[in-house]
């Protein structure tokens, strides 16, 4: 019969050191990509949920402007704030269903403004007022710095929120509709974070007169 010692059937002390070795390298090389699996999978996610507060806006805008009739009409006020920065009033006059999130339901409010606002951290705050005409009076008195009136906020930190107006008779878009420029098509613009895309839409709606 044929001995075999005990060293035939054992592991060396190098081939144990190069199994723990490898071990270790499998075992940091899953961790490493779980983490980076998960980090993108984060990144994949924050992505499409502000993808999808973008077309929650755009959409939201969309329905307000869809809801004023041959009665309704637009307005636009801004005040400077200093430093180039403007808040700007986008008021939907006789359109009661625009914006309606449930305070917009009494009869006596005729008008209901999306409002821009530039807060102190310099990033805007975008919202909705539902005002009757004695609210309206009184914030067009103090350039709409102190506003009681019920409020919606829609996204409290944006970059940018601009509007335009196509004027049909000089076939050119204007920032204002100052003067007795009766606008059907409004344009929008803006940016929710500084790296996030910058998005246009236009809108048609009726603009009739009070």
């Amino acid at each position: 019969m044929i001995h075999r010692s005990r060293q035939d059937h054992a592991f060396t002390l190098l081939e144990m050191m190069l199994s723990v070795a490898v071990f270790v390298i499998l075992v940091t090389s899953a961790f490493s990509l779980v983490g980076a699996t998960t980090e993108l999978m984060s990144e994949v996610s924050e992505v499409q949920n502000e993808s999808a507060e973008r077309m929650r806006f755009v959409e939201t805008c969309r329905v307000a402007f869809e809801s004023m009739t041959g009665n309704s009409a637009l307005e636009f006020y801004y005040f400077d704030r200093g430093g180039g920065r403007f808040d700007t009033y986008l008021t939907l006059v006789n359109a009661p269903e625009a914006f309606d999130f449930g305070a917009n339901t009494r009869d006596e409010i005729r008008r209901v403004v999306l409002a821009a606002e530039i807060q102190s951290t310099g990033f805007i705050r975008a919202g909705i007022y539902y005002m009757n005409d004695l609210d309206f009076e009184a914030a067009q008195k103090n350039d709409f710095l102190r506003n009681e009136a019920p409020y919606v906020e829609l996204i409290p930190q944006m970059r940018q929120l601009s509007w335009r107006f196509y004027d049909p008779l000089n076939r050119e878009w204007k920032q204002s509709l100052d003067g007795n420029l009766r606008s059907n098509l409004v344009e929008l613009t803006f940016q929710i974070h500084g790296n996030s895309p910058q998005v246009r839409s236009a809108f048609w709606h009726l603009n009739g007169a009070l």
